[in-house]
Parts: structure tokens; C-alpha cells; sequence
């Protein structure tokens, strides 16, 4: 358990990945865990200088960071799953091209954030993005399922971010409700996704790009402009 979750991490963060979780999946719905026990959840931040280039919208760099670091977790998932089928077991990686969104509901079966909450690596904030003490949430995240038992983090079932209102604030949809999320919280009682993806799309058309990009929330957040500041952005 310990050799193959320190083999993980560390292959993983080599080629490329910021930080790495492993998650014991045993309480979410069988259906939704495809069968499998655990959960391996990589976050790859973005790059500070282009996040400190969107206060005022997105911008064509801030959509190349998405892809490219979109691509690199579809690399990693594959480099992490054949590295575990190699120790005989079983994986599952979630790369992008497997992953279905429920158009009426813009959800997914298992959202790589639940994944990542039950590996301790952040929480879900106001905004319902995954927020790290690292990197606030200037990252992007994927996810392997797999039935190797693996050194499993404590999971975090409480949102950290407290009375802080910023994200609903400058939120240009009003899609921020402004309600902490905790575990088991239906996201619609905290977040209007269909808020967030129609002004997604206004400005992604103003880009002349295919997904839905924003990112106000996240260059809002206090938790990401730690992270800029620290590498010297303001």
C-alpha cells in the first residue's frame, strides 16, 4: 500500500503534476465508482503569470494554459494507470474524452472534485470550484479509479472558506450564492451552473474558442492570489 501510493506520487509530480491525493471511494454509490474501491485525484496548477493576466476576462493565453494543462491530466491518468496495472491491479483513468456531461444537469456521474475532497486535497468553494491551500483554485483536475489499496489522505467535508464573500461579489452571472458547500450538498444550493455556463460561453464566443472559460471566481479568490503573489503576480 505505502511502496505503490510513494511510487505514485512520485512518478506523478516528476512528470508533471502539482500535487496528487488518494481517496477511499467505499461511501460513494457503487454506480457511480464504476465498482471500483479507490481513487486517485492529480491537480496540475496554472500557471501564475497567465492567471494574473485575466482580472479584466479571459484571455486567448489563459485558453491555451486550459488545453495544455487539460492534456497533460489526460497523460498523467494513463501514465498513472499503466504504472498500477503493471503492479497487477486494476485502473480506470477518467480522461477527458470518457467523461459525460448531463446537459440537463450539467453533472457528471463522479466529479473529480468528489474525488479529490475525499483525498483531503481541498475543498469546494462558494464558487464550486476545488480550492487548494497551494494554489488556491488556479488548478484543473482528473482522476483514476482503481482497486489497488492505496495510502488513502483524510477527507475534507467542510468548505474553509468561512464568511468570505469575494467570488459572489465579482461573480459576473450571479451564479455564487454565497452558501458554503459541505459534504452531500447538492451543488444547486449553493451554485447556479447554468448562470455560470451561459456567461461562460458569451465570453468564450468574444474569444473565438470552443469551451466555456471565465475565471473571474478563480482570480478572485484570496486563496489564488496568495498563490500569485507568491510567485511574484499581483
Amino acid at each position: 500500500m505505502d511502496c505503490l501510493s510513494t511510487e505514485l506520487r512520485k512518478l506523478l509530480i516528476e512528470k508533471g503534476a502539482s500535487i496528487v491525493g488518494f481517496a477511499d471511494l467505499k461511501d460513494i454509490p457503487e454506480n457511480q465508482r464504476e465498482g471500483y474501491r479507490y481513487g486517485i485525484s492529480i491537480a496540475v496548477s496554472l500557471n501564475p503569470y497567465i492567471i494574473a493576466g485575466i482580472e479584466d476576462g479571459p484571455t486567448k493565453d489563459y485558453y491555451g494554459e486550459y488545453v495544455r494543462v487539460n492534456n497533460l491530466l489526460d497523460d498523467l491518468d494513463e501514465y498513472a494507470a499503466e504504472i498500477i496495472r503493471q503492479h497487477g491491479f486494476r485502473s480506470l483513468p477518467k480522461v477527458k474524452r470518457s467523461i459525460q456531461t448531463d446537459e440537463t444537469t450539467l453533472t457528471t456521474i463522479l466529479p473529480h472534485k468528489t474525488v479529490a475532497t475525499r483525498s483531503g486535497i481541498g475543498w469546494i468553494g462558494k464558487c464550486a470550484l476545488l480550492i487548494t491551500k497551494e494554489f488556491g483554485s488556479a488548478v484543473r483536475l482528473s482522476t483514476i479509479l482503481t482497486d489497488a489499496e492505496l495510502n488513502v489522505g483524510s477527507p475534507i467535508n467542510e468548505s474553509k472558506c468561512g464568511k468570505c464573500l469575494i467570488c459572489t461579489s465579482f461573480c459576473p452571472s450571479n451564479a455564487v450564492l454565497g452558501v458554503n458547500w459541505k459534504v452531500n450538498m447538492d451543488r444547486d444550493n449553493y451554485f447556479d451552473a447554468f448562470k455560470c455556463g451561459h456567461e461562460g460561453r458569451k465570453r468564450s464566443n468574444k474569444l473565438g474558442v470552443e469551451e466555456r472559460v471565465c475565471g473571474k471566481c478563480m482570480y478572485v479568490c484570496p486563496w489564488t492570489q496568495k498563490y500569485l503573489k507568491s510567485k511574484g503576480n499581483k
